[in-house]
């Protein structure tokens, strides 16, 4: 036996250097590709519109094709065999485009020449289109790969014809289902296809068929149907006498499988038993119904998977008990799963003592279940876990270092919001593991400041907010971070003491967030060289003007330090802060004027300086902010006219607040040019003039989608995290924080003119504005009378208009607004009565008093609603006033006489006296006897 194998290895050896050697005699003897085929391959770069990769730059240079990039020849006759040309990008499945690939163009006919061609990648280009018929004609290929090349219609039946084909790969982007396929009955002619993947394809038509082409494809080894809009329709008369033996790779991630008789399929499918090593039926949303009971199809499936490595689950609807799960699954594949999620569906109970015998589990992933039990310290024999995601459940108890002391190779650890657990590991503990990952948001770890942390060198996100820390950092803790950090979250606890200072440096976009604590003192120096750093809602007081004064350019895009002492004046420093998208400074006592440097922020969305002691001018600078969405400068002193061209600069506006300042002078027309805006607070200012007509007619408010949405779409897509905008108005007479997001602040949409000294009419365009939910244009010198369409604002909520000299009647279309919860028209000179409807009839007296002309309800009736009631009958004559003077005389009279002469008699004369009562008293005993004889006899006859 010895012999026989150094001889094989020995023929081995001659084999492969005889190749060698023939390969270089080729090299030698000048052997290049075929000049047709050189030919076809220009005429196919001259097809190439865009080559952003210099994939092409090396064709032509050489006559010899075979040297050019991605073009593999035979070595014999110089045929071309391989064209490898994909984009090697980690572009997203999701958002592949022609902006990410490196080639963009047709796919040219040309390469119909290639004759030998056995292999052809071009995925991650860009091609569009539908994908060419004549692909089929190739019939040498044995590797196509036309994924993510941006092809729609429907996939030709011709490439069918490929009967040499080992690996198809035509995977779309997610999205619309921008290709399909009418019929698989091509797909059954490649028969000795071992690889599949038809993900994004839309198969819907294809729901009878699908199972029994898979089926007789005998040497098929993995299977990619993802995100295909299959579902399932199980034949009785299906046949499995040629299916697989091979099958190691099944993914039918995110389709529309209904219910368990997938497994029932899965299970009678030859050998998969002992070549099954990947199962993916994640994202069927409804695959387990709404039953709590497997069928014994699933469950004889599940157990007998011997070789089973990965088993995704995710987001199937899946209900049961997290505990019984792991016992049965550890039956078989104990010793070969390695990869187990389950994430998204809603396990209940405890994480037992069987969860040891998955000794060989690298990543487990439960989160976003029911879990509502506690962790068992077996966990630890878990000594190959990577990954641990027991994130979003309910799980309690304590989870101390004898639950993690084996877990050497953890690098991800995630066990957020499950609020009652306790994370209670030893100051003195030394982890064996070096973290990439640790998310513990919402669990119970402080009060002391979790001190095993400085051990870990490795950690790229920390989350440890909202965790009941109530001591100081260690002042070594900053230094202890990895330069590869990427998100320190350490908000909603209650942290205090100054923050210590470090040297650190990070090489890549840092996050970090100490929002919400009780830090005092200054902002260390270092945190300016973050990307994004939340210091809000804290005790901050010092430091200000050294902090915003690098004397280098920083890298910030994010700076919150909103709700903090700082009683500073405000640096005449923003050129070092070019970057900056969001600044945040309300809610302190930051003085001085708005410095000219202000204008270096050109890239600036969002800023924020309200509530503070801020004086002076706007300075003209200001106009240099383009890109401003959100500017809010209101409750300061600022005072001065608004910039005549402040409209024409800020494109993207979508809310303006100046109120409680001191601004003056008219409304600038260029505000007219804000075609984003739709929130406008100018309130309780020196203002004066009329209101622009033009205001009237502004987008934003008449369109009734979220605007602000589609103006920080940009931003929220590159930092979803950060983006949480917030803005306090006055908002049915009281001032309220719109908080939770751009979205619910883009959903208001109002005008707070109020307190100024405008005057003029409101004009009747108003009734345009239909997106409008508040109007607040009080306690001004407005005239004139109600635009009379004011009730096509149909949409409002709040609308003031008191205190001013409006005059003439309510309009009548002012009742049509059903959404109206606050109306003021007080303090006016209107009159005439109230329209009708239980609209405004169910507000207060106060919202209409002060104006003496009105009437109706609520208020006292009109003069014409207090005239009679008309008789019915208008021929009678109307009796005269001594005429009904003469009739209640007769009735007191004939009272007096009637009552005194029965009454009088019987008081005076004794015997009619006592033949009357007793007249009264034998009446009284018949009545009585009558009764009780007649219930007696009633009685009997029951």
């Amino acid at each position: 036996m010895n012999h026989l194998l150094v001889l094989c290895l020995w023929l081995t050896y001659f084999s492969c250097h005889a190749r060698s050697e023939t390969d270089k005699v080729n090299n030698n003897t000048g052997i290049q590709c075929v000049e047709s085929e050189r030919d076809a391959l220009l005429r196919f770069k001259g097809g190439i519109t865009v080559d952003r990769c210099g994939l092409l730059d090396s064709w032509g240079v050489t006559q010899d094709c075979c040297l050019w990039r991605g073009i593999q020849c035979d070595n014999h006759f110089g045929n071309v065999v391989a064209v490898d040309l994909p984009t090697r990008l980690s572009i997203s499945y999701y958002a592949a485009s022609n902006e990410d690939a490196c080639l963009e163009g047709t796919i040219g006919i040309s390469l119909l020449e290639l004759k030998h061609l056995k292999y052809l990648n071009l995925s991650w280009n860009y091609f569009g289109g539908q994908l060419p018929k004549f692909i089929g004609s190739l019939t040498n290929l044995e590797h196509l790969d036309l994924s993510f090349v941006g092809f729609t219609g429907v996939v030709p039946h011709e490439i069918g014809n490929l009967s040499k084909l080992l690996s198809l790969n035509l995977h779309c982007a997610y999205g619309d289902y921008d290709m399909k396929v009418e019929s698989l009955r091509w797909l059954s002619q490649l028969r000795l296809l071992r690889e599949l993947d038809l993900g994004g394809i839309d198969l819907s038509l294809t729901t009878n068929n699908w199972l029994s082409t898979v089926n007789n494809l005998p040497h098929l080894r993995a299977l990619h149907l993802d995100h295909c809009n299959l579902s399932l329709k199980l034949p009785s008369s299906l046949s499995y006498i040629n299916s697989s033996t091979t099958l190691g790779i099944i993914s039918l991630y995110d389709n529309n499988l209904n219910d368990t008789s997938i497994f029932e399929w899965l299970s009678n499918l030859n050998g998969l038993e002992s070549s099954l090593v990947s199962l993916d039926l994640s994202s069927n949303f409804q695959l387990f119904g709404s039953t709590f009971q497997l069928s014994s199809h699933t469950w004889n499936f599940l157990g007998n998977l011997c070789s089973l490595k990965t088993l995704s689950l995710a987001d199937t609807g899946f209900k049961y008990n997290f505990s019984e799960i792991v016992q049965f699954s550890s039956v078989c594949s104990h010793q070969s799963l390695m990869f187990l999620d389950l994430s998204g569906n809603q396990l209940w109970g405890s994480i037992t003592d069987n969860i040891g015998n998955l000794s060989y589990l690298r990543e487990l992933n439960v989160g976003g279940n029911q879990l509502n039990g506690t962790i068992s310290e077996a966990l630890g024999g878990l000594p190959k876990l990577e990954t641990l995601l027991l994130d979003w459940n309910f799980l309690k108890g304590d989870l101390t270092g004898v639950h993690l002391s084996n877990l050497s190779n953890l690098s991800y650890l995630n066990l957020a919001e499950n609020t009652e657990l306790v994370v209670n590991i030893s100051a003195n503990w030394v982890p064996p593991f070096q973290l990439q990952e640790l998310v513990l948001r919402s669990c119970k770890v402080g009060p002391d400041f979790p001190m095993w942390l400085l051990t870990q060198k490795n950690l790229t996100t920390i989350d440890i907010s909202n965790t009941s820390i109530s001591s100081m950092i260690p002042n070594s803790f900053f230094d202890s971070l990895s330069p590869k950090l990427e998100m320190l979250i350490m908000s909603q606890n209650m942290m205090y003491g100054p923050l210590p200072n470090a040297s650190t440096t990070f090489d890549f976009t840092v996050t970090i967030d100490l929002s919400s604590n009780n830090f005092v003192g200054t902002i260390p120096p270092f945190l300016n060289y973050v990307n994004v750093l939340y210091l809000n809602n804290n005790h901050f007081s010092q430091g200000l003007v050294s902090f915003l004064c690098p004397q280098a350019r920083t890298p910030l895009i994010f700076l919150d330090l909103s709700n903090n002492s700082f009683s500073e004046k405000l640096p005449d420093c923003w050129d070092y802060f070019d970057n900056l998208l969001v600044l945040q400074l309300e809610n302190n006592k930051i003085w001085g004027n708005l410095p000219i440097s202000i204008g270096a922020l050109n890239k600036l969305n969002l800023l924020h300086l309200s509530n503070n002691n801020l004086s002076g001018k706007l300075p003209v600078s200001v106009l240099n902010c383009t890109s401003l969405i959100s500017l809010d400068l209101a409750h300061n002193s600022l005072s001065g006219y608004i910039p005549s061209d402040f409209g024409n600069n800020f494109k993207n506006l979508s809310i303006l607040t100046l109120q409680n300042n001191s601004f003056s002078g008219a409304l600038p027309s260029s505000m007219c040019h804000l075609t984003r805006l739709q929130i406008l607070d100018l309130s309780n200012n020196r203002i004066c003039g009329t209101i622009p007509r033009c205001i009237y007619n502004l987008p934003g408010m008449v369109n009734t989608t979220n605007v602000l949405q589609y103006a920080l779409a940009d931003l929220i897509n590159l930092y979803p995290y950060e983006i949480s905008d917030h803005l306090s108005i006055m908002w049915k007479r009281k001032e309220q924080n719109f908080g939770g997001g751009y979205y619910s602040v883009g959903l208001v949409k109002t005008i707070d003119l109020s307190n100024n000294i405008l005057e003029g009419d409101i004009s009747e365009e108003i009734s345009s504005l239909i997106a409008l939910i508040s109007i607040n244009l009080s306690r001004n010198h407005l005239s004139r009378v109600i635009p009379s369409r004011i009730g096509q604002l149909t949409s409002l909520e709040s609308l003031d208009l008191s205190h001013n000299e409006l005059s003439g009647e309510i309009p009548t279309s002012l009742a049509k607004i059903s959404t109206l919860e606050v109306l003021d028209l007080s303090y006016n000179n209107l009159s005439g009565r109230i329209p009708d409807g239980t609209q405004l009839q169910s507000f207060d007296i106060s919202a209409y008093m002060g104006n003496p002309g009105l009437c109706g309800a609520p208020l006292p009736k009109c003069h014409e609603d207090e005239r009679a009631i008309t008789p019915t009958n208008i021929d009678k004559e109307q009796p005269s006033d001594n005429f009904m003077v003469g009739v209640y005389i007769s009735v007191v009279l004939g009272f007096i006489f009637g009552f005194w002469g029965v009454c009088g008699t019987l008081v005076v004369k004794t015997s009619w006296r006592h033949a009357f009562f007793r007249f009264y008293d034998d009446i009284k005993d018949q009545i009585y006897v009558m009764v009780v004889v007649n219930i007696a006899r009633v009685c009997r006859r029951t």
